[in-house]
Formats: C-alpha cells, structure tokens, sequence
C-alpha cells in the first residue's frame, strides 16, 4: 500500500484519474468469503493514458505488487491490449479470470470517461 506521501503527487495533479473494475470471485478462492468480488483500481494520466499507479483486492502483498509490475507504466490508449493479455499470461492464480475481467471494467471506465468528457467538450464548444 502506498504512503500518504506518495499519494500526494497523485492528488495534486489534475490531469490523474482513478478508474475502477469489479468482477465476481470464484468460489474456490480463499478470499471470497471475505469479498465476494475482485476490485481493480488504475490512477491513469489522462494526457497520455499512462498507468501511474495501480492496486488490487488480491489478498496477497506479492500478487499485489505482481500486478502492478505487469500494469504500472502502459498506456491505457496505447498498450489496451497488451495489458490485458500481459494479466491473462503471466497471473495463473485462481483468481486469474476476475482480475482480467476487473481490469477490463477499467479500462472500459477509462475510455467512456474519455469519450463522455469529448462530448461535452464538443457540445460547449458549439454552443460559443
């Protein structure tokens, strides 16, 4: 888990964003009885669709870091398929297909804020 200090930079620019996902835990999955689903969490640079931070319900620290090794630093614009296959190849956990599926959510978030955003930027821009 990041330090208050080390969220600050994040808050402090305007231009990050946070996007979450969610998807349902297999059963066989110790930690579904204590969260019945998996939540993804990307702080992504809207200028350029950088991952600048991630974070997971994944109940272990090292499946938690794992995952932001594999994320943290793509382009959610770019790299959107690369990132989602980089999960799926390299995360052979239990919880392998919800954590794909929660990132997927994400970055779905991700690109229909983007989209919502144009669009309001095109209908303000019309109205001038």
């Amino acid at each position: 888990m990041r330090s208050n200090d080390g969220i600050r930079p994040l808050l402090e620019d305007p231009g990050i964003i946070l996007v979450s996902g969610y998807a349902r835990l297999p059963d066989a999955v110790a930690s579904h009885s204590q969260y019945e689903r998996l939540g993804v969490v990307l702080a992504v640079d809207v200028a350029d669709g950088r991952i600048v931070a991630a974070d997971t319900t994944l109940l272990t620290d090292l499946a938690k870091e794992f995952f932001r090794a594999l994320v943290e630093g793509l382009s959610v614009t770019e790299d959107m398929a690369e990132i989602v296959e980089r999960v799926q190849r390299r995360y052979a956990g239990q919880s392998g297909g919800a954590l794909a599926t929660a990132l997927r959510r994400c970055l779905e978030a991700f690109h229909q804020r983007r989209e919502s955003e144009a669009q309001t930027h095109d209908r303000e821009a019309g109205r001038g």
